[in-house]
């Protein structure tokens, strides 16, 4: 069935819901792996032919792979100390995965941005907005304060910051995402996206940043554990600056500072407040991931 006659037969059901997103994927199977998709054994064993590579080479005192051979673009010589990650042997599994709108059946498209960082504009980029010559290290949680001293810089100074996302396999940053999202919808689906990020790159942290509404939790909410009124719908709503992490072993961290904006258009931010995330419902497909990855023994 293609992914069209397959909605059309669920939207023919009776346990359609009557709002929200339905995902549709399609997937190599074999009866010999239960538990796995083709292209993601594939992909594991090549992490661990990776790492067996990498072994190897630094017991024999080299560095680099150093064989001659007609490589395709995503495959080098290099051998990666963290996860062995290869985008192309994920590529076909996106063209077998569709998102709807439940209520119109209309699509929604993931959207992403492949980017090269051209070190000469990031030299520059360091000296024009007055950031520390040496990136914040350490694992996710680690680098929180270090990163929001340049994302309020970078906020001061342009007035607006974008989310981004960093994957962390211990203290190795294996993978940087720039996320766009113009809805609740789209949202979640860049978060989704994330997730399965997480799981290929075997990342065990990580770390957002971004532009956020600020509201109150009322009691019912806490009591509940959750957000019934979202804070970009409540009237008090403040406008703020987040740096979130989060790890696999259940560590959660996040500043977070206010952002004033004054009469000529000047930006400022507030001094940090640090704290527990609380709910983070933007997460629950990452956690959902790492316990996933808990039951597959990865």
């Amino acid at each position: 069935m293609s992914v069209k006659e397959i909605l059309s037969a669920i939207r023919q059901s009776r346990g359609m819901p009557p709002f929200g997103t339905m995902t549709i994927s399609r997937r190599w199977v074999d009866k010999a792996l239960d538990s796995w998709e083709v292209l993601d054994a594939c992909a594991a064993a090549y992490m661990h032919l990776n790492e067996l590579l990498r072994v190897g080479h630094h017991a024999a005192g080299t560095e680099d792979c150093t064989l001659d051979g007609s490589y395709v673009d995503c495959v080098t010589t290099d051998l990666p100390l963290t996860s062995g990650y290869l985008p192309c042997m994920h590529i076909a599994q996106s063209d077998l995965t569709s998102h709807f709108s439940v209520p119109d059946g209309s699509a929604v498209s993931e959207v992403s941005e492949v980017f090269e960082v051209d070190e000469q504009r990031a030299a520059e980029a360091i000296q024009g907005y007055k950031l520390p010559p040496d990136f914040p290290d350490g694992d996710a949680i680690a680098r929180v304060p270090g990163l929001m001293k340049i994302a309020r810089k970078v906020m001061e100074k342009d007035g607006f910051h974008g989310t981004f996302a960093f994957l962390f396999s211990g203290e190795s940053l294996v993978n940087a995402q720039a996320m766009q999202f113009d809805s609740q919808r789209t949202k979640r689906l860049s978060f989704e996206s994330l997730a399965r990020l997480v799981e290929r790159t075997r990342a065990d942290g990580v770390l957002v940043i971004g532009e956020m509404w600020m509201g109150v939790q009322t009691e019912i909410e806490k009591k509940l554990n959750t957000v019934l009124i979202p804070a970009r719908d409540q009237i008090g709503k403040k406008e703020g600056l987040s740096v979130y992490a989060v790890t696999r072993d259940g560590r959660q961290l996040e500043q977070v500072c206010f952002v004033e904006r004054g009469a000529n258009g000047e930006t400022t931010c507030s001094e940090p407040i640090e704290g527990d995330p609380g709910v983070l419902n933007t997460m629950a497909p990452i956690f959902r991931a790492w316990k996933e990855m808990e039951s597959r023994g990865l």
